[in-house]
């Protein structure tokens, strides 16, 4: 089992330590030990952790429910929330939160391993689902939607000129624009329009209505020379009309 780095954030000192003492038990690294907020904030500004254990009632200005929210929107790291209490406006309180575990003191070992299992397993399912949705491209409708940092950005096939492998990712090109996918020719080519599109060579497919030139193994879109390779020159050939 690979170790995690944990932050704790627990503003009872002597609860602190034993969370501590448990995880170093089960061969996790504790980053840090936060007891407020606004410390736990600090940390992560400079701390590399894959998880949170949270207390919920923490003293100060900030609770551990308002953290969760800064956490989720700025961090996207998972968390578990830790407390004493397990009534239901706390749960509820908590659970609004999307927290990644739910723990009720007095814990032990067992409820710990078991809870940091959990909720890793969670969270890496869950990004391996955003991954494969938002770094892929979709088209509905006539429109190609490409990942652009953490939106998904609607262009029309239309407009699109070429779109050209770069090692691990695709640029798709148009007339104003270059946008960056990670993904592979083979997915982008099963995607997009055959009527409209052709792979004229191992990295590049074109859109054959922005081709204005064909000599020998190039073919021109724009003022791009694009390469076509022997083996679809025919298939280019053929979806063209000569005269």
């Amino acid at each position: 089992m690979k170790p995690y780095r944990i932050l704790v954030v627990e503003d009872d000192q002597l609860i602190a330590e034993s969370l501590c003492d448990i995880l170093e038990c089960l061969e996790h690294q504790v980053v840090g030990t936060a007891a407020s907020g606004e410390k736990a904030l600090d940390l992560l500004k400079n701390t590399e952790a894959d998880l949170i254990l949270l207390d919920i009632q923490l003293n100060g200005g900030m609770d551990g429910v308002a953290l969760a929210e800064i956490i989720k929107k700025d961090y996207d790291l998972p968390f578990i929330f830790t407390t004493a209490f397990a009534d239901p406006q706390t749960i509820e309180k908590a659970r609004d939160m999307g927290p990644f575990g739910y723990i009720v003191k007095p814990y032990g070992i067992k409820d710990i391993h078991a809870s940091l299992e959990v909720a890793m397993g969670t969270y890496r399912s869950m990004q391996e689902l955003k991954q494969s949705q938002l770094q892929e491209s979709y088209v509905r409708n006539n429109h190609l939607y490409v990942k652009m940092d953490s939106r998904l950005v609607k262009i029309k096939d239309d407009d699109i000129l070429y779109i050209e492998a770069q090692g691990d990712y695709a640029v798709f090109k148009t007339e104003k624009k270059s946008y960056v996918v990670h993904t592979t020719m083979k997915n982008i080519e099963q995607k997009l329009d055959p009527e409209k599109f052709l792979k004229v060579h191992r990295s590049f497919i074109v859109n054959l209505d922005h081709i204005v030139d064909i000599e020998d193994t190039n073919l021109l879109i724009k003022e791009k020379v694009i390469p076509v390779s022997r083996g679809n020159r025919e298939s280019l050939m053929n979806r063209i009309h000569t005269i």
